[in-house]
């Protein structure tokens, strides 16, 4: 496959000559999308936690233990229903698209024309708030998903 081959250098002769990131033609306009919105929120003001734990209202996600906890409650996810969670946590009170979330969840690659996104936040959001009077996890129809902290 001389083609692929020829496109991996060229993308690593880009990357290599200090770009950030770099798309072969012929691309995909999704794909420059999606790129584009990842730059975008790199040079935003957004403060991203940082430490060992994460929190909103009384869920607590320990990010070394890999522990969830719901008040009292322990939580058990899965390794990509995890990093669901703790990317709405990272992003709390902001809304996320489906395309950021397949970005940053999933990979560059992932087919944003699935529904396995929606199928994911359905898991966590019946793990994490269905048992629960506060629900947190909130759909914005047609826009994204945002974890809210206060209702």
């Amino acid at each position: 496959m001389p083609g692929r081959l020829t496109s991996k250098i060229t993308r690593l002769k880009g990357e290599d000559s200090g770009a950030d990131d770099y798309i072969v033609k012929p691309f995909e306009f999704k794909e420059l999308l999606m790129k584009v919105r990842v730059l975008l929120k790199r040079t935003t003001n957004q403060q991203i936690p940082v430490g060992t734990q994460l929190r909103a209202a009384d869920l607590v996600m320990n990010l070394d233990s890999k522990q969830v906890k719901r008040g009292d409650k322990i939580i058990n996810l899965t390794a990509k229903e995890f990093q669901l969670l703790e990317y709405l946590m990272r992003n709390k009170n902001r809304l996320v698209s489906r395309a950021d979330i397949a970005i940053n969840v999933w990979d560059i690659d992932f087919d944003t024309n699935t529904n396995v996104i929606d199928v994911y936040i359905n898991y966590v959001r019946n793990k994490v708030d269905k048992p629960f009077e506060q629900k947190l996890i909130q759909t914005q129809v047609g826009m994204g998903y945002i974890l809210k902290e206060n209702g």
